[in-house]
């Protein structure tokens, strides 16, 4: 037996149907529940596709059109798109449609179409999870749809994502993928991916897991029987014999067992071969699979034509033909044509032979061209795919590009800005501790000033005891006699110099401190102004009294008078200006 798509076609709508009565709810999703699941990664799609089935079939279109306004990712819409391929696919089904008349010429269908919108999402995502559920559902769809080819691809895809990020795999979608290699002629990547779903399936726990096992036993078989490794060929034979005589599957013992008589036949063990060949001749036709009995029973023409027997050889392929016309199979006809040219052959009838040869040669090109194109289908889709996720990449790049040339913008501006109050900050920093410098000083000259205030009030207050003191003496001296000593001590007293040299600069230290500016300004306006007149000055700018100043600077009142005269004349003020006045405004 050979790879045949209506068995497989069967076996998919029952895995359709099997996960709505693993996952059937009593009650249909709410609106909001619809919306939740299918953007929730965590929900397996079987799940909201049978209670899609739950949905009437009248309110389906509208019920789509309600969820996908109120689409809101990438990943919600993808899931979307498959549901609405899904549901599609099932109502041609309903509509007791097949595939093929979906297909317009060269174009895809609807189904193809949205498939292809929800692949495109899944890898704009970029999430890997979505992208291997979508490419499985892409592929089981487009087996449907008898899209051999792209189903291969987007299992191969979405088998070897899933097996990247450590999802369990349902060994079904192996055995699919290797059933597709077979077609193709890539016995070693079927042998593969068969071996694997024999790996992961649970027979012991699941019918359908052993009816799985059983099918991927066979195609793993016939792969090692085309590579010519026919030991490992019975070894598979023999254990998908032994689940169909487990699961008491008659179809199946027939067929593995033509195919292992098809493995005799080419060692030569004729004998062996006949009666297994027979048998399933006999069991396909009683099970209607007529064209998979007439492939048998060519087999068992050509065996008998091996034993020499040339009129039960004739008498086999002439049914074998008759069963054909009933059930019309390429390969399978490729296969009579073949045996018929060499039974006629044998017979003599050459004219007959030659008519079988070209029919022969005509169905071997056209299927060798057919699997050469599906071969060349499986390159473009692959190309064809991996230009939609260049494209999306592209297009997730440019994107990435502008956000990343706005985050750098943001970031730049954000710097800035930082700069910008840093300098601020620092500028506000140096403006207060330059203003607490300030301050600083302003309170050290505050402090300074008034520590030169108090020490001239001292020395001031020493003048005005002395001033006291002489004229306290000197009015004794009006009232009594005095001895000439007494008189001379009272005028060398009258007559000390309370200011000394070393005291002045003390002293005008101190002024200084109290008036900065005094003497540059009394420079400024008299420029040779001498020390003795700058002191009169200062002592004046204290308020001091004319006897006051005679007592500081050790002279007489008329000594001081007449300086008081030489200033007025130094600055050019007249008699009626007071010069304690100006000389204060200095």
């Amino acid at each position: 037996m050979r790879f045949q798509p209506r068995i497989l076609i069967g076996f998919i709508c029952l895995f359709f149907i099997f996960p709505f009565i693993t996952y059937a709810e009593d009650t249909i999703f709410t609106k909001e529940e619809w919306l939740r699941k299918l953007s929730d990664n965590s929900v397996y799609s079987g799940q909201f596709l049978q209670q899609f089935e739950l949905v009437p079939v009248s309110k389906r279109a509208a019920f789509l059109a309600e969820l996908e306004a109120a689409g809101t990712s990438d990943y919600f819409n993808a899931r979307l798109l498959i549901l609405k391929a899904h549901a599609a696919y099932m109502a041609s089904l309903e509509d007791g449609l097949k595939a093929e008349p979906m297909m317009k010429s060269g174009s895809p269908t609807e189904i193809v179409n949205l498939l292809e919108r929800a692949i495109q999402l899944a890898y704009k995502s970029e999430n890997d999870y979505l992208i291997a559920e979508i490419s499985i559902n892409y592929a089981e769809i487009a087996y449907a749809l008898k899209q051999y080819e792209a189903s291969m691809m987007y299992f191969i895809n979405g088998l070897e994502l899933k097996e990247k990020l450590g999802i369990p795999i349902n060994p079904f979608y192996y055995r699919m993928l290797g059933e597709l290699l077979y077609k193709i002629k890539e016995y070693q990547e079927s042998i593969h991916y068969s071996v694997k779903s024999i790996q992961v399936a649970r027979p012991m726990q699941s019918t359908m897991d052993s009816i799985s096992v059983m099918w991927a036993h066979n195609t793993t078989a016939l792969s090692y029987h085309r590579l010519q490794q026919f030991d490992s060929a019975f070894f598979y034979y023999n254990r998908g014999l032994d689940y169909a005589n487990m699961l008491n599957m008659e179809l199946w013992r027939g067929i593995i067992s033509g195919n292992m008589g098809q493995v005799y036949f080419e060692l030569q063990q004729f004998d062996k071969a006949l009666p297994l060949l027979l048998f399933d001749y006999s069991i396909s036709k009683e099970a209607d699979f007529l064209d998979n009995s007439a492939n048998s029973l060519q087999w068992a023409a050509r065996t008998q034509l091996a034993l020499g027997n040339k009129t039960k050889a004739l008498e086999f392929i002439r049914e074998a033909f008759g069963l054909l016309k009933n059930r019309r199979e390429p390969f399978y006809e490729r296969n009579a044509n073949n045996t018929a040219f060499e039974v006629f052959k044998a017979l003599g009838a050459y004219d007959s032979a030659l008519y079988y040869n070209k029919k022969y040669e005509f169905l071997k090109d056209s299927l060798d061209r057919v699997i050469a194109l599906s071969s060349i289908k499986v390159s473009k889709i692959k190309a064809n795919d991996e230009k939609n996720r260049y494209q999306v990449m592209t297009l997730q790049r440019e994107k990435e590009k502008k956000e990343l040339e706005r985050n750098i913008l943001i970031i730049v501006l954000l710097l800035l800005c930082l700069i910008g109050l840093l300098l601020f900050n620092r500028h506000q920093l140096k403006s207060r501790l330059k203003l607490e410098q300030l301050e600083g000083e302003k309170r050290s000259m505050e402090v300074e000033i008034e520590s030169a205030r108090n020490q001239l009030s001292i020395i001031t207050e020493k003048v005005a005891e002395k001033t006291n003191l002489i004229e306290k003496l000197e009015k004794q001296i009006q009232h009594k006699t005095n001895t000439e000593d007494q008189q001379a001590l009272v005028i060398e007293l009258a007559q000390q110099t309370i200011l000394t040299e070393e005291e002045w600069f003390q002293f005008k230290s101190l002024f200084q401190t109290i008036y900065p500016t005094f003497f540059a300004q009394l420079k400024q306006q008299v420029p040779d102004i001498t020390l003795a007149e700058q002191r009169l000055a200062a002592l004046i700018r204290l308020q001091l009294t004319s006897k006051q100043i005679a007592s500081m600077l050790g002279i007489s009142v008329d000594s001081v008078h007449k300086t008081r005269q030489r200033l007025r004349q130094r600055f050019n003020i007249t008699k009626e200006v007071n010069i304690e006045a100006f000389i204060a405004a200095i």
